[in-house]
């Protein structure tokens, strides 16, 4: 029980003295404020109405109240338009601006936020009253790149759940370990990256500019 319990903190301390070093290397390193080539998508509001119409037809889908089978697709616009909106609103991580860029298999979302904004698992949380308000205030260049899976829900669930399998993170011109964005956005990045879609949705493939999802 002794060697159990010793290994337990032996682990956890690891765990903090990596992400310690890496809150460090974050801080000190001055890739992290430079700023790195971006596009922007032009969108505008009817974009994010459109993209709410597409999504609430999935779910029109899955009660029986809609029995189209057409795929649903998605634009580089319509996705800017929807998220601008709803990573401020829903999950309090304000970008501007925001880019969210399709290829073919991958999305790469890049947008800009204080610092402040990033640090929202622990330890940072614990870390944020003895760091220096200029340092946590100061804007920087987040770049998130990766495939986008669906897991399956249990038998009889009316639920699966899409995932971002993470293949980049970048902030500013500096790449960061994938691993570190989850622990710098806490249960936040657990919303983010792993989220409920209804059970009807067979397949999301991404193509170059848009979203393509197959439902049964």
């Amino acid at each position: 029980m002794r060697i159990g319990c010793f290994g337990c903190l032996s682990l956890t301390v690891i765990i903090l003295v990596l992400v310690v070093a890496a809150a460090g290397f974050v801080f000190l390193s001055g890739n992290m404020s430079a700023a790195p080539e971006v596009s922007l998508t032009r969108f505008t509001r009817s974009d994010g109405f459109s993209a709410q119409q597409k999504l609430y037809e999935i779910v029109l889908r899955q009660s029986g109240r809609s029995h189209r089978q057409d795929a649903v697709v998605l634009t580089e616009q319509e996705v800017n338009a929807f998220l601008a909106n709803h990573l401020a609103e829903a999950a309090d991580l304000p970008f501007d601006p925001l880019s969210v860029k399709f290829t073919r298999g991958f999305i790469e979302v890049r947008g800009q936020t204080a610092l402040r904004n990033l640090l929202q698992g622990a330890p940072f949380t614990q870390l944020l009253p003895y760091l220096p308000a200029g340092k946590l205030e100061r804007p920087v260049w987040v770049t998130v790149k990766g495939r986008i899976v669906l897991e399956p829900g249990s038998a009889g669930t009316t639920r699966g759940y899409g995932k971002v399998d993470l293949a980049e993170f970048a902030l500013g011109k500096q790449p960061v370990g994938t691993w570190l964005l989850p622990v710098m956005l806490g249960s936040t990045g657990g919303r983010l990256l792993r989220w409920q879609v209804p059970a009807v949705v067979q397949g999301i493939t991404l193509e170059d500019g848009r979203a393509v999802i197959s439902t049964r």
